[in-house]
């Protein structure tokens, strides 16, 4: 019987913590800390993410201009260097995600009915956001494709 009595005093007093007030001084801090971590890592990482999706519209845009470029001209040699000046030109415009830049024009047919493809390799540096895994630079790579006009001459 007394450990009967005793299991009783033991649950009531349990109870009785259970059913009181709660002391919950500092637990506020606490989130406040917690949330903060977790609202600075997510604007990291958008940052970062919107760096990457930058860039690789940089180099989408660089590839199209010098093609674009390339198939306005008369001849391979001066095709080339309108490519890579309108590539350059292009990325110096929309920042400068570009540390080191290839231009290159493998695969082009450059005749009447051709067409001029371009593949532009850009380094670009991502220092400023890493963190959270992100990489402190990439090499990102686009390739376009432009149709010389059907009815136009060349030499």
């Amino acid at each position: 019987m007394s450990t009967t009595r005793g299991l009783r005093a033991w649950a009531t007093a349990g109870r009785r913590r259970l059913d009181g007030a709660k002391d919950e001084r500092g637990y506020a801090s606490a989130e406040l800390l917690l949330m903060a971590t977790v609202l600075v890592g997510f604007i990291i990482t958008v940052v970062g993410a919107g760096r990457f999706i930058d860039s690789r519209s940089q180099v989408d845009d660089a590839a199209y201009a010098a093609a674009r470029a390339a198939s306005l001209e008369q001849n391979v040699d001066a095709a080339q260097i309108a490519g890579r000046e309108a590539a350059q030109n292009s990325l110096t415009d929309r920042g400068k995600a570009c540390t080191q830049m290839t231009v290159s024009f493998a695969g082009t047919d450059f005749r009447t009915s051709g067409e001029v493809k371009v593949t532009v390799t850009c380094h670009a540096n991502l220092s400023d956001v890493v963190g959270f895994g992100l990489p402190g630079s990439k090499d990102f790579t686009a390739t376009a494709v432009v149709p010389i006009e059907q009815y136009r001459r060349l030499p």
